[in-house]
């Protein structure tokens, strides 16, 4: 059985219904990634990851990413990763997050640190 371990989900193929593109794409589906991160994490663009998407979803049988995850668990492709490895990787991709949001703010991380409310430009009348 071939498996792909995401940072908090394992995708199992349990009867080789997916490739093992599409197997790691359900793994990164179910970690909430987008198309654009989902093709940046395979090595490729934005296009190839949507077609990925909508191959997982056609062989699941689903409209929308909520529900092909959700039929992925309930079917058996999908479980929760380890304990152990998954607090590993917790641990570098809130490392990653933070590092992200110390270079795409103003250096010192408070862009991060902000909430949308906090950065909205419109303007407040009394």
């Amino acid at each position: 059985m071939q498996t792909f371990t995401a940072t908090e989900f394992t995708a199992c193929n349990l009867n080789h219904r997916f490739t093992n593109a599409e197997l790691e794409t359900l793994a990164w589906m179910a970690e909430g990634k987008e198309n654009s991160a989902i093709g940046l994490l395979r090595g490729h663009g934005e296009p190839g990851a949507k077609k990925l998407v909508s191959a997982v979803l056609h062989k699941l049988d689903c409209n929308n990413r909520c529900l092909a995850v959700a039929r992925a668990f309930a079917t058996g492709y999908l479980k929760a990763a380890k304990a152990a490895k998954q607090s590993t990787l917790q641990a570098i991709a809130a490392l990653l997050i933070i590092i992200s949001g110390v270079s795409a703010g103003t250096g010192t991380g408070d862009s991060f640190l902000r909430t949308a409310s906090s950065r909205c430009q419109s303007a407040h009348r009394v």
